[in-house]
């Protein structure tokens, strides 16, 4: 046989089992698909109670100003009220005083309040704490723009033979109130009148009360300084709010007597001026007294 006719063969036979190849895959089956299904699995749900409207700090709590929202099992929090837990809240909470501002739709958590029938600003005092108020200006306080729970430092400023002189005497302060508002939020947070709303911080333009939250000797110290020059107030970053102070003279009241006689002063900054104004008693020239003066003794301090 030719080597022509063999290759051609050959080729046929290839070109067959090519087509054969083709034919028996194209006739299988399809290959299944898997198909898959979503399906939407309902959370359970159970109510709490939120803020309906802005409850301002020191504003009372009232059924109108609360209602049940439902919410998430799995988003609950122990600190939220429930229904299971206080299915009559709204009236068991009628009378408690906010200490805190809550925002419409915030969950009402009972470490926020306080149930108390004495006045809003005592309930708003943390332990340990008294509100002092002072008159400001808006000129003395950051142009006006200090609003309740900023912290602020106190500056004393008094008019010496040197000229006017100021120091800090306290630091990094939490401002109670500005006038009648105790917030940003609610009636406590609107007018200085506290007769209306105010859904954005309100400043000041006049000379205002405000009231400060400070230790007994702070107390003390804020209100010897107040008798003896200006006071300002200077507004502090809320980064540096909860800051340790280093260094920073606590000022303490003692009594300085000198030469018998008693006078109420800060310590640290003002003591030596102030000692300065007690002159040294004249010695009578009597004839005959040619006794050297009497060396005056040293002062003695007393804290108060």
């Amino acid at each position: 046989m030719r080597p022509a006719r063999i290759v051609l063969l050959l080729v046929a036979l290839v070109a067959g089992s090519l087509a054969a190849f083709l034919v028996m895959r194209g006739s299988r089956p399809p290959a299944p698909t898997t198909e898959v299904r979503t399906e939407v699995v309902q959370e359970a749900k159970t109510q709490i109670l939120v803020a309906r409207a802005p409850i301002g700090v020191g504003e009372r709590l009232n059924p109108e100003r609360v209602e049940w929202q439902d919410w998430p099992e799995g988003a609950l929090r122990t600190e939220y009220v429930t229904v299971s837990a206080m299915p009559d809240a709204p009236e068991q909470l009628t009378g408690a005083v906010a200490r805190f501002e809550f925002f419409p739709g915030e969950p009402i958590r009972e470490a926020k309040l306080v149930r108390a029938d004495q006045g809003y600003l005592s309930a708003v005092l943390s332990p340990g704490k008294r509100g002092v108020s002072v008159t400001v200006s808006a000129a003395s306080s950051a142009g006006g723009f200090v609003v309740p729970n900023d912290h602020v430092d106190v500056l004393l400023t008094t008019s010496t033979e040197m000229g006017q002189r100021s120091e800090v005497i306290l630091s990094n302060v939490r401002v109670l109130a500005l006038g009648k508002r105790l917030g940003e939020m609610g009636v406590s947070g609107g007018d200085e009148t506290g007769a209306e709303d105010s859904p954005n911080p309100t400043t000041f333009n006049d000379s205002t009360i405000a009231t400060l939250e400070l230790d007994p000797a702070q107390a003390e110290t804020l209100v010897n300084a107040s008798t003896r020059g200006r006071l300002s107030l200077t507004l502090r970053s809320v980064a540096d709010f909860n800051r340790v102070e280093t260094g920073v003279p606590t000022n303490q009241a003692v009594r300085l007597i000198r030469y018998g006689r008693e006078q109420s002063v800060l310590a640290g900054s003002a003591m030596s001026a102030d000692a300065n104004d007690y002159s040294t008693p004249e010695v009578n020239n009597l004839p005959g007294n040619n006794q050297a003066p009497e060396v005056s003794p040293t002062p003695q301090i007393l804290p108060q």
